[in-house]
């Protein structure tokens, strides 16, 4: 029975293979609360699974159509609002990089890549949510009715992926592998918090009960003390966060082979310039964010900019007043480190292959915002 189960998952693209799935689960003694949260994850995927296949009767699924950026930039008709309501999946998400310019067929798949079914990995279901919320003004009534129902299931959704301790998947259902770690990674974290606070506090969210808006609030503050126990310590003194955090441990664990365990630079950044608008006077944020500014201000790199030349090979240039940060940072050295696809660390990001150096932002400069809009604050504290 189980074997068939995985089985039906697997043919509807809405389970990992065995060999995809991280041990973060396996030998570990969880409480009564982190089996129930397991357990929900697992029934909730089968009931996608289970959706999908009684549409498909029996029939191969149609594949969904690929794109970047969802087809849209916002909903301004109710027909593009038709069209990505019927992509929210049963559970009450979106899936990534999907074409949602035209309605979804029955039986068609949710999402153009079977392992992010559903997803919040690039901006996928908190842009839907936010789109749905800032189009209801103009729907009509029955419209309404229908944006309210798929906005409200869709937090349910968002507050149910939160881990017992705060932290939130790549990707809800969980899917195995390293989506199952906690995610600050292409800004997941940050979208998902940022999402939390607009549902709890913001006017385009009326439409929603108060009791989902209260959760989300007490959600929020959830993640926030997560961040506030998982800020990485170096020689006692606080730095920033990993792309990944094991779920339970917190540690900063590995994803793909060019994404090893290490601080991130980008996405640190955009989270402590949440703390800094929506909770500056929570206990512990002041700290966190006077040690994070701090070690942004030591890892910065001077009078340089990024250039890729006309092959796409990345390198630093002299450019006076300009200031970036590499991506990544070494857990015990506190150096810049750049990976590639055979899962070495290289201090040069020159000799990392052509095919990275092309495909990823090794350096960036998000950190100068973070920084800017820090001192503006403090200037206005004092």
């Amino acid at each position: 029975m189980l074997y068939k189960l995985r089985w039906l998952l697997l043919a509807a693209g809405l389970l990992l293979p065995l060999a995809a799935n991280a041990n973060y689960w396996q030998g570990q003694q969880l409480t009564a609360q982190w089996q129930q949260y397991l357990t929900d994850s697992a029934q909730l995927l089968q009931q996608d699974a289970a959706v999908l296949a009684a549409e498909q009767q029996g029939r191969p699924a149609a594949a969904a159509l690929k794109h970047n950026e969802f087809g849209l930039t916002g909903i301004s008709s109710a027909a593009e609002a038709q069209a990505v309501l019927s992509f929210q999946t049963p559970s009450g998400g979106w899936s990534k990089r999907t074409d949602m310019r035209i309605a979804r067929q029955t039986g068609q798949q949710f999402g153009s890549e079977p392992n992010y079914v559903p997803t919040f990995d690039n901006d996928a279901t908190s842009t839907q949510l936010q789109w749905l919320a800032d189009f209801y003004p103009q729907a009509t009534p029955q419209l309404q009715q229908d944006i309210a129902q798929a906005i409200e299931r869709g937090i349910t959704l968002v507050l149910s992926a939160q881990y017992p301790n705060g932290g939130f998947p790549q990707s809800y259902p969980l899917r195995g592998s390293y989506h199952d770690a906690i995610t600050l990674n292409d800004h997941a974290l940050y979208q998902l918090m940022q999402l939390l606070w607009q549902v709890a506090n913001e006017p385009r969210f009326a439409m929603l009960a108060n009791s989902t808006k209260t959760d989300a609030a007490a959600a929020f503050y959830r993640a926030v003390d997560w961040l506030l126990a998982s800020q990485v310590m170096m020689n006692g003194k606080r730095t920033v966060w990993g792309a990944q955090h094991h779920p339970l441990t917190g540690e900063p664990v590995m994803a793909r082979s060019y994404e090893l365990a290490s601080l991130v630079s980008s996405e640190s950044a955009k989270i402590l310039q949440l703390l800094l608008r929506y909770a500056p006077d929570y206990p512990g944020v002041a700290q966190s964010l006077a040690g994070a500014a701090n070690w942004f201000r030591e890892k910065q790199i001077n009078d340089k900019a990024r250039y890729r030349d006309a092959d796409g090979r990345l390198a630093l240039i002299d450019s006076p007043g300009s200031v970036v940060w590499a991506r990544f940072y070494d857990l015990k050295t506190g150096q810049p480190v750049f990976f590639d696809r055979d899962g070495k660390t290289y201090n040069d990001v020159s000799r990392v292959s052509l095919e990275r150096q092309r495909g990823y932002g090794w350096y960036q400069s998000v950190a100068a915002e973070f920084l800017a809009e820090y001192a503006q604050d403090k200037m206005a504290c004092e």
